[in-house]
């Protein structure tokens, strides 16, 4: 297949302000579109970005208005390849995502919340914090291919860790 698109990184830095993910998700999907991504992958995209930022902007930087949560796409004609960076200063990420047990939380047996990495990667085809480079704060890393029906002769959500 003839690339359309040269590989292009784009770079946005947000504040650590509930709100702004909203122009994340957006600027993502702009370029998913751009590179064929399908309506269905770029509704994936779009949660999975806002989550992610969500998470960044009130665990990850705490809040602090300050702050500065950074996105960083890469696209191909495969693949968006997104990495979400914040301060870190909510500790370390959590090492294991465990399926939410909606049950127990309507009962008042489980906490509410913890479901939002639980979903980015039943949308994702690979989500994972990398350790930084410097040693501190957090990268969440969220990788989703561009398949198509004709292509893939499947669904074209995978849904999982896996390509």
């Amino acid at each position: 297949m003839t690339s359309p698109h040269a590989s292009r990184v784009v770079e946005l830095k947000i504040p650590s302000e509930l709100g702004y993910e909203k122009i994340a998700r957006e600027a993502v999907a702009t370029v998913a579109r751009r590179y064929g991504f399908t309506d269905e992958r770029i509704a994936d995209i779009k949660l999975a970005v806002s989550e992610a930022c969500t998470n960044a902007i009130c665990y990850g930087s705490k809040g602090d208005t300050n702050t500065r949560i950074v996105v960083v796409l890469r696209a191909d004609d495969e693949k968006l390849d997104i990495m979400i960076k914040d301060p870190g200063y909510g500790g370390a990420p959590p090492g294991e995502v465990k399926e939410p047990n909606i049950h127990k939380m309507v009962k008042g047996e489980a906490r509410y919340g913890g479901m939002g990495l639980y979903i980015i990667q039943e949308l994702m085809d690979e989500a994972e914090f990398l350790p930084t480079e410097e040693g501190n704060g957090n990268q969440f890393h969220m990788v989703i291919y561009r398949m198509t029906n004709e292509e893939s002769g499947a669904d074209n959500h995978q849904g999982g860790n896996t390509p």
